[in-house]
């Protein structure tokens, strides 16, 4: 489903999702260049919750006393690490119960623009398979990593906040003809942070992108950080959001260190915060051809407040795959091909066929049908019908997994 996004987007705005997405919000896993500076963080096991500043382990109940004069929460991501996902629901539960109806959720994934599509979420307004249509046209395909999250919010009443660069902004950058121009028509972006300038360089350094040069893609960044924390203060500055702690969902590196979006909404609100970041020390020997290793510039101050310790894992192994090359027709979704050793082939569906229900539910358009199987588990057992030559057949499938890097090339193979 992504080929399906990418389609949509300007060359810059692919360019700055592509790049940001995978090296600035924490798409791939990173190695840390930070310790405590009282123990290291590969001594502590998994569970762990380390106050960086003193070196002092805290329980979760302790941890969430310790942040109660916070206004403004903000916990990292790695966005396919299940358990990064995991701390988040934690503090969202622990905080939505020691402070009911006070709590709000701000996400880096929603674009400003889709805020009415975030208020009818979650009133009840907006069934799921809608809501995910917004998703992928404003992320990605990941909604499975936040599923729980999304319903415990929609179950429990709790506001959700877009807060990321509408298309109109991101297209002002593209298009600006002068930094005057590009300055006095956006948020109000502060260029000149030396930390976080080095700290980009550093990546886009030892990641070049095509032929984008560095202020392009630094401005981009910092209009990405800017209108997150645009969105945050002119929440927390409202009527609905004056009396409300705000729990900050973003990337690794939009919030360590604080200079992606802390430091910005302190120069727009200036409110009490802290900074929790679950971390990851020991990478699965599967997983570390996933690391980036960057030449890190020298930052005086430590990158957060919290280090809660986690494991990583993803759910590729947990995310079912047909197989199949499909695209939207006049008779419905038809079958341009099938993976070798898929579940279509195993079931026997061929080219040409029209893919009509999965499961007794009807199959109109690709995204039905990329809908119905993120519902499905490996080893679930179902039905496909279809029609072949004008004939409508029912054949049995086991559904199973498939990585997703063996279907790279595919166009979205479901």
């Amino acid at each position: 489903m992504m080929e399906c996004l990418n389609a949509r987007l300007t060359v810059l705005q692919k360019a700055v999702l592509a790049i940001l997405c995978i090296l600035f919000t924490g798409c791939a896993s990173h190695k840390h260049h930070w310790q405590s500076p009282y123990q290291e963080l590969s001594s502590l096991e998994e569970g762990d919750i380390l106050h960086l500043r003193t070196g002092i382990k805290v329980t979760e109940p302790q941890l969430v006393s310790a942040i109660e004069g916070a206004r403004i929460i903000y916990v990292s991501e790695t966005h396919d690490n299940v358990y990064s996902h995991k701390v988040q629901m934690d503090i969202l539960k622990a905080l939505a119960e020691r402070y009911p109806q006070k709590i709000a959720v701000a996400m880096e994934m929603l674009k400003r623009s889709s805020q009415e599509a975030a208020d009818q979420w979650i009133s009840g307004e907006l069934d799921e398979k809608d809501f995910l249509k917004v998703w992928v046209h404003d992320w990605s395909d990941n909604f499975e990593y936040y599923r729980s999250i999304l319903r415990y919010m929609r179950a429990h009443s709790i506001p959700l906040i877009a807060i990321r660069a509408s298309d109109d902004w991101m297209e002002k950058i593209k298009n600006a003809e002068s930094p005057d121009q590009i300055e006095e028509k956006l948020p109000d972006m502060d260029l000149e942070d030396p930390y976080h300038q080095a700290f980009v360089k550093a990546i886009f350094d030892d990641h070049p992108m095509g032929g984008m040069d560095f202020e392009t893609f630094y401005k981009a960044q910092v209009l990405w950080d800017e209108s997150m924390a645009q969105s945050i203060a002119e929440y927390l500055d409202s009527k609905d959001g004056r009396d409300k702690k705000i729990l900050v969902l973003a990337g690794t590196h939009h919030i360590q260190y604080g200079f992606g979006i802390p430091r910005r909404v302190f120069r727009r609100l200036p409110l009490p915060y802290t900074i929790i970041l679950p971390t990851t020390v020991r990478i699965p020997p599967e997983k570390r051809d996933r690391l980036m290793d960057i030449t890190m510039p020298d930052i005086p101050f430590q990158p957060g407040d919290f280090a809660w310790i986690v494991s990583y894992e993803d759910l590729r192994q947990q995310k079912v795959h047909l197989g199949v090359i499909i695209q939207d027709s006049d008779e419905g979704v038809k079958l341009l091909g099938t993976l070798d050793n898929s579940t279509a082939q195993e079931a026997g569906l061929l080219k040409n066929d029209v893919l009509v229900a999965l499961d007794g539910e009807p199959v109109e358009t690709k995204f039905d049908l990329t809908y119905l199987i993120s519902l499905k588990k490996p080893g679930e057992k179902g039905k496909i019908g279809v029609l072949r030559d004008g004939e409508s057949l029912v054949f049995d499938v086991t559904y199973q997994a498939k990585d997703l890097l063996e279907t790279a090339g595919s166009s979205t193979p479901p």
